[in-house]
């Protein structure tokens, strides 16, 4: 017949596909509008979690992640096991100072002997010198007890400022009253660094808070206070270097290694993440598809006089479902780059170094891309299927 079967060249095929897509840019945003908010949310979340588990190190509490507790498995052994103990640990690598301390429970303090006077039941805690300074009271006034205090049983008392308000102590060197003994207040102290049941209790030296004991229920434990990075090891070894001859009646409680949390933020941030960006990329796939659907009859003419002039069926399935795709490949890059911003405003925000992952930018990307494509391909099925004749009558 000497006829050239009709072909569609590439280049012809990617600006015929953009001239339509930009013919009408109010609706090809709206359409792409779903698969935007997937690519920012899984482009955000994953840079936001990089660069928060980034600060995890300096943001996590450093003097939490230095503390190492030793308590009984049984609250009836023995006390004489915390005996010594801050000596014995204090041989481990990695410890910086550890402690004995006595929960001896709430007792009366009163300004007065007199027990007609209104006072208030307090918990006490008995701890020696080197377990106090793991707690680290701030004072307000005054000073903390020492060794000396501790091994001449001195009596003195260190109130939290709520207990001190509570008795109206103002200041450092009156005495309070502990049952009938008096003691005096040697500090009185706003915050602790450590172990925040303190804030709401008066500490005396631990001999002092052992004689107190006057019933089986105190609970004895011992501080440890590490150097960063050394919690973990610690709290392994502890139990064995303060009863070698029964480790096992001990238990050493450690904070998490911050790279375990870390990895545990990024599991969880990453989950959230992709179900969240699969969601916002069904709606967007949905939203395409319902758009090129309804673009089948407004273009159905175009369709018919292709078709007339020779286009093939294929012709016209491929350029649709080009046109689709490059909706969302275009929602995908207005996505990723607003997800890089939300990053970067965040990360400046909170003085921060923002991390951003090339690569999930690129996933967002191909992911839109691969929706825009399947939600192109059942209204291209049926634009095919549309007679040529049929199509043209459609037309104004």
């Amino acid at each position: 017949m000497g006829l050239t079967p009709a072909r569609l060249r590439a280049g012809d095929l990617l600006r015929e596909s953009a001239l339509s897509t930009l013919r009408h840019p109010g609706r090809s945003l709206v359409t792409v509008v779903g698969t935007v908010l997937g690519a920012a949310a899984y482009v955000s979340t994953l840079g936001l979690g990089a660069t928060m588990s980034g600060q995890v190190s300096s943001v996590f509490d450093a003097r939490r992640a230095t503390e190492v507790i030793v308590q009984p498995e049984d609250a009836g052994l023995d006390p004489s096991w915390s005996a010594n103990a801050g000596e014995r640990l204090a041989r481990l690598t990695g410890v910086v100072r550890a402690g004995s301390r006595v929960a001896v429970g709430e007792r009366p303090l009163r300004r007065t002997l007199d027990a007609s006077t209104t006072g208030a039941a307090v918990p006490v805690i008995g701890a020696d010198a080197d377990a106090l300074r793991v707690m680290g009271p701030a004072l307000t006034s005054g000073r903390l007890f020492d060794r000396f205090h501790d091994e001449r049983r001195v009596p003195v008392v260190l109130l939290s400022a709520p207990v001190a308000a509570q008795l109206a102590v103002t200041r450092v060197g009156v005495a309070v009253f502990i049952g009938d003994a008096a003691y005096t207040v040697i500090g009185i102290y706003g915050d602790v660094a450590r172990r925040e049941e303190a804030m709401a209790a008066a500490i005396v030296p631990h001999a002092l808070g052992e004689r107190l004991v006057t019933d089986g229920t105190a609970a004895r434990d011992v501080l440890i206070e590490t150097a960063p990075g050394a919690a973990q090891v610690v709290g392994r070894q502890a139990p064995l270097a303060v009863r070698p001859e029964a480790a096992g009646d001990l238990r050493a409680i450690a904070p998490p290694d911050p790279r375990t949390l870390r990895r545990e933020i990024e599991g969880d941030l990453t989950r959230s993440t992709l179900v969240l960006s699969l969601i916002a990329l069904v709606i967007g796939t949905i939203s395409i598809g319902n758009a090129a659907t309804a673009a089948i009859a407004v273009r159905a003419p175009e369709i018919g006089l292709r078709r007339a002039l020779g286009a093939r069926p294929r012709h016209v399935f491929v350029q649709l479902v080009t046109e689709t795709s490059l909706l969302g490949a275009a929602g995908g890059a207005a996505g990723a780059l607003l997800g890089v911003l939300v990053v970067s405003v965040v990360a400046l925000a909170n003085a921060w170094t923002p991390s951003i992952d090339v690569r999930a930018a690129l996933v967002a990307c191909a992911a839109s891309t691969a929706a825009g494509l399947l939600a192109g391909l059942w209204p291209a099925a049926r634009a095919v299927r549309i007679p040529p004749v049929q199509a043209l009558q459609r037309g104004p």
